[in-house]
């Protein structure tokens, strides 16, 4: 079983992408959307953590920058009803912090919105994963959770809102969203306030 790859890009497909390894061999590795259009600058090395999945018909490996990606994407699977492409779906469509965020809230209706997601298995990812995420943990995603650094802008944003009493995830979650060319730590905090109010 493979559980994690580095090599350089050789291809862009439709939904995944070819890796070239060290060791001369290519892998097709089916990828989250974000993942696609983020090809590196001058060819530089990627690194995916692998799901391998097999199947009567095929082997496919499923791929995620960061070791709680591919963790979420394992914890869908569990679901009933919900296989492999609507997994990758959903981590397209959101960071791991938010989907997770979603799903604890109860927003179906958000989850919904994702194809192949009708109400009936947006209720259900709802109801059956609630539990086993309740203790997840955002700032583990090095790509889309992780605190910045201390004395960072971000971090003193971070530091504001949660003094202010919104629970981290939720921070977490919205300060992504707030364009780095924001003038000033008020002018952050606005936003951030804004967005979380719709939340």
């Amino acid at each position: 079983m493979i559980g994690y790859l580095e090599g350089k890009r050789q291809q862009t497909l439709a939904d995944s992408i070819l890796l070239m390894t060290a060791g001369g061999v290519a892998y097709q590795l089916h990828v989250p959307a974000p993942v696609l259009a983020e090809a590196p600058a001058g060819g530089e090395s990627e690194r995916f953590y692998v799901t391998t999945l097999v199947r009567e018909s095929e082997i496919a490996l499923f791929a995620f920058p960061t070791l709680p990606g591919k963790s979420l994407f394992e914890t869908l699977l569990k679901v009933t009803g919900v296989g492999p492409k609507v997994a990758l779906a959903l981590l397209s469509a959101f960071p791991p912090a938010e989907l997770v965020d979603a799903v604890l809230r109860g927003n179906e209706a958000l989850l919904a919105t994702i194809p192949g997601i009708g109400r009936k298995t947006a209720a259900r990812l709802c109801m059956e994963l609630k539990d086993r995420l309740a203790k997840w943990d955002s700032s583990a995603d090095g790509a889309s959770g992780a605190r910045p650094p201390a004395g960072s802008p971000q971090r003193d944003l971070i530091s504001a809102l949660t003094n202010l009493g919104f629970p981290e995830r939720e921070v977490m979650a919205v300060i992504r969203q707030i364009p780095p060319e924001a003038e000033s730590l008020t002018d952050q905090l606005k936003q951030a306030l804004a967005l979380l109010s719709r939340r």
